[in-house]
């Protein structure tokens, strides 16, 4: 029976480049404001409807969103509460953990993440991949020092229920479960941040992770006819099988920026 992990497509890649050493730092806790508040409802009510275009009006990309929007209602999931969030000082980078849930409303085992950025007086999410500048890259390392991926990437209690389910009947449950996972690719990886936390705040990693976002959208925005293919596909074992080959290529794509990567004690 497979067993759910974190389906972050840099664990292994990313996971050395760590400080080995705890980092103790003194968290500042800062609201998060209204208009994210509101942004993230935006962002709730079109997944669970599909609606594209509401989605690629709070879309920090703002194009190609109606891939997720399919493919979220087609895996029958939509986004939960925020689970915790991250302000930076000047009140214009956020960084938000979020639940997923399923047509029943329970929460799923993987909480997904996003970085939200203020342009002018408007808020945006990256739901999409984009390539995102070296200034907001910092910021959000900057909020995340300290912060340990396992402790807000999963949701323990829901990983708990899933494995007290009778072998017997786990097989459907997991097959269903891990095509949510994978609906990862079908959104930002805004969960490389959580693993990479204080590596962000060496400016030579910044500038990678630049080049990194922008494999990232190339990607993306280079296989719009296989993602929206795979968003339509309703069969979960199908809808993982519809997604290897894109995932094959996500890696081909950035390849090599983790052996560039600066280990943050050195930076």
């Amino acid at each position: 029976m497979k067993k759910w992990f974190i389906p972050l497509l840099l664990v292994l890649m990313l996971g050395a480049c760590v400080n080995e050493e705890e980092t103790v730092v003194e968290e500042t806790d800062r609201a998060l404001p209204d208009a994210v508040t509101d942004v993230y409802a935006d962002y709730q009510a079109a997944l669970e409807s599909g609606d594209a275009e509401a989605l690629a009006s709070i879309d920090y990309a703002g194009r190609l969103t109606e891939i997720p929007a399919t493919g979220a209602v087609t895996r029958q999931l939509s986004p939960g509460e925020i689970y915790k969030s991250w302000v930076n000082e000047e009140g214009d980078v956020a960084f938000l953990v979020h639940e997923m849930i399923d047509e029943e409303g329970n929460p799923l085992p993987n909480r997904l993440s996003k970085v939200a950025v203020k342009e002018g007086d408007e808020w945006s999410l990256v739901i999409t991949p984009a390539a995102l500048p070296k200034d907001v890259i910092a910021e959000v390392g900057e909020l995340l020092i300290g912060v340990q991926a396992n402790e807000y990437g999963v949701n323990a209690e829901a990983n708990a229920r899933l494995a007290e389910i009778p072998e017997d009947e786990a097989g459907p449950i997991y097959d269903q479960v891990n095509a949510q996972t994978d609906y990862m690719a079908l959104e930002a990886d805004n969960n490389v941040f959580l693993l990479m936390a204080e590596t962000l705040t060496v400016e030579e990693n910044q500038t990678i992770m630049t080049d990194y976002f922008k494999a990232y959208e190339t990607w993306y925005t280079g296989n719009e006819e296989t993602l929206r293919k795979a968003a339509a596909t309703e069969n979960p074992v199908e809808y993982i099988e519809v997604l290897d080959p894109l995932k094959t290529k996500l890696e081909e794509a950035i390849d090599g920026f983790d052996e560039q990567l600066v280990d943050p004690s050195f930076g």
